[in-house]
């Protein structure tokens, strides 16, 4: 009996601890479920093994593709947030969405993940992508990564879209009770793809500390689109990034399109301004390379 009541109090605090964890994580924007399976049905599905990593991606090829467009999502959620995006594509030009490392059916998980791991994963499934000119387009966390995978490798990218994207390391102030969800002693309250997003956002500060000294390395144009509603990823990432890329004489590369009354749900609530931001950005790649 007294077990019993000991088994049941443990039982209790455990889950008073991750109900708070929940909604404490809610506000740095984890609460941003995982998509669906729904692409199945508009995309060829496939699985890359390479250089330790497992990557799970959907292919929409079109016949007369001119260009690949390579979609990011954050953290956590799945290729599947870009449902919307293959169901209606942009003219002449390839889909591919995947699973992050760490997220649906992608590995490895890790327990420091960082942005450059994240950068070699994406730059693996490049190899095997079509031969074309490739934008990158990235959700909240997946915005770093398309932003740090095209300065990396300019030779890759012509073309960035930012959606609702994390980029200033000063708006990042993780919570006081994300710090005990860091640690391996009460991670395992929560769900999977929840500690991994805890996970990334513990990270993200130093990772884009580290971001803002590749900015130079910079070559091709950015559109960042972003709602001034935005809870998750407070607008100011916008004007952060217009003034590290005027600095660095970069203004030319840099055009924001920001909705005064978007939230950070762009990519599934307002599809046609994710469009816009495509066309802007191709506009853009192509008479930059003229």
């Amino acid at each position: 009996m007294i077990r019993t009541r000991k088994h049941g109090r443990i039982a209790r605090y455990g889950l008073a601890l991750m109900g708070a964890g929940v909604l404490a994580l809610h506000g740095t924007g984890c609460l941003i479920l995982p998509g669906d399976d729904r692409l199945e049905t508009l995309s060829h599905a496939a699985t890359l093994t390479t250089n330790g990593f497992v990557i799970r991606y959907h292919l929409a090829e079109s016949a007369a593709a001119e260009w690949n467009i390579v979609f990011v999502h954050g953290t956590p959620a799945n290729a599947g947030i870009w449902h919307s995006q293959f169901k209606d594509p942009f003219p002449g030009a390839n889909l591919i969405a995947y699973d992050r490392p760490g997220f649906g059916l992608s590995q490895p998980v890790r327990r420091d993940p960082h942005l450059h791991e994240q950068v070699s994963a994406l730059t693996n499934l490049l190899a095997v992508t079509p031969a074309r000119a490739t934008l990158l387009v990235g959700h909240s966390y997946g915005g770093p990564v398309a932003l740090l995978t095209a300065a990396r490798h300019p030779e890759l990218i012509a073309g960035v879209v930012l959606i609702g994207g994390s980029v200033d390391p000063g708006q990042e102030h993780p919570l006081w009770i994300q710090y005990p969800f860091h640690t391996g002693a009460t991670s395992w309250v929560l769900p999977g793809w929840l500690r991994q997003c805890n996970r990334e956002l513990m990270t993200l500060k130093s990772d884009l500390l580290e971001l803002e000294t590749e900015l130079e390395r910079l070559r091709v144009p950015v559109v960042m689109l972003h709602g001034e509603r935005d809870r998750q990823v407070p607008v100011e990432n916008v004007a952060y990034l217009g003034s590290k890329l005027a600095s660095l004489g970069k203004s030319n590369l840099f055009q924001e399109i920001v909705f005064s009354d978007y939230t950070h749900f762009i990519p599934w609530e307002h599809p046609d301004a994710v469009r816009l931001a495509i066309q802007t950005a191709v506009e853009r790649s192509a008479q930059l390379r003229r």
